[in-house]
């Protein structure tokens, strides 16, 4: 795996902590978290996950930002600014892999729970490059009977800040 392939957005897919026998639990965000990571071209990193549902929690926001470094299989965060403060200035090390669009990251817990420091295991896949907003209006309208996307009159590029000139040329013509 290269830097260039970790480069982009990611959404969070799992969020599990290894449990003592090796199985894998829920892990501190809940069954269902919501997250994204962010690595950019020129080694900055930032990292944001939430809790989602009703059901109270311990943690419910974990969040962090700064540089990143790839060597072999070993993805090193270099966190600068953090939701939990003991992060700031420490390093972060993960074990990574790639398998197409999901992206693992492995590591041991900053804060021990239970007198043990579990083994956590964040899975990401990589984000609709038209945006997430673009992935979740999508699945919206699919689920209230809708088509599938390119069928409905929701315009991705308003999203996706690649759109070229001449995209936005067109769009402005056809508003007015």
């Amino acid at each position: 795996m290269t830097p260039e392939e970790v480069v982009g957005v990611w959404r969070l897919a799992s969020y599990t902590e290894v449990g003592e026998d090796g199985g894998t639990v829920e892990g501190p965000l809940g069954e269902a978290p919501a997250g994204l990571l962010i690595y950019t071209a020129d080694g900055h990193v930032a990292v944001s996950m939430m809790k989602t549902g009703d059901a109270p929690a311990l943690e419910t926001y974990m969040g962090y930002s700064g540089q990143w470094r790839l060597a072999g299989d070993r993805m090193t965060h270099r966190v600068q600014v953090s939701a939990h403060p003991r992060m700031a200035g420490t390093e972060q090390i993960r074990r990574v892999t790639l398998d197409g669009e999901t992206l693992s990251l492995r590591g041991t817990a900053v804060t021990p729970v239970g007198g043990r420091a579990p083994e956590r295991v964040l899975t990401w896949r990589r984000a609709n490059p038209n945006g997430i907003a673009a992935d979740h209006i999508a699945a919206d309208h699919i689920a209230a009977g809708g088509t599938a996307p390119g069928s409905t009159a929701f315009d991705s590029t308003a999203f996706d800040s690649t759109a070229s000139d001449e995209t936005a040329e067109q769009q402005e013509k056809e508003t007015h």
